[in-house]
């Protein structure tokens, strides 16, 4: 009976000192959102419309454009107009902010290809997925 007493004990501690250890590798928040703009870099710069619309949340929204499908109508249409031909997306200076209302912030992600560079402001928001894009405002636009 105490053998079997501290060998429950000790699977236990073993499970508990497995979970911290694992817990600590997950992704953090900054982690999470770069990989979600890096994915948008890779799909912008491979001209790749589906894995661009992977980083946009369901719930994205510009007055001027409407919802993710008008977004994704506007992009494809971008995209084979040449707007993206040699296109290509810096992170230099950006900054992640997080902010009180469970969203982040990210500026400036610098876009720069044949019709000229602009810089833009991404808020993302966290969903089941990841770190997905929910609003976007280019800089002057």
């Amino acid at each position: 009976m105490k053998k079997a007493a501290v060998l429950t004990a000790l699977c236990l501690i073993t499970a508990v000192v497995t979970g911290c250890v694992t817990a600590g590798n997950a992704p953090s928040d900054a982690e999470m959102i770069q990989s979600t703009l890096d994915n948008m870099k890779v799909a912008l710069e491979s001209k790749n419309i589906d894995l661009l619309m992977s980083t946009f949340s369901e719930d994205f929204y510009h007055p001027e454009v409407g919802g993710k499908a008008e977004g994704r109508e506007l992009l494809q249409a971008a995209i084979d107009a040449g707007y993206l031909d040699d296109g290509v997306v810096t992170f230099e200076d950006m900054e992640i902010e997080m902010n009180e209302d469970g969203t982040a912030t990210v500026y400036p992600v610098d876009l720069a290809g044949p019709p000229g560079a602009v810089s833009i402001e991404l808020k993302l928001k966290k969903e089941e997925g990841g770190w997905l894009i929910l609003e976007l405002a280019p800089d002057g636009i």
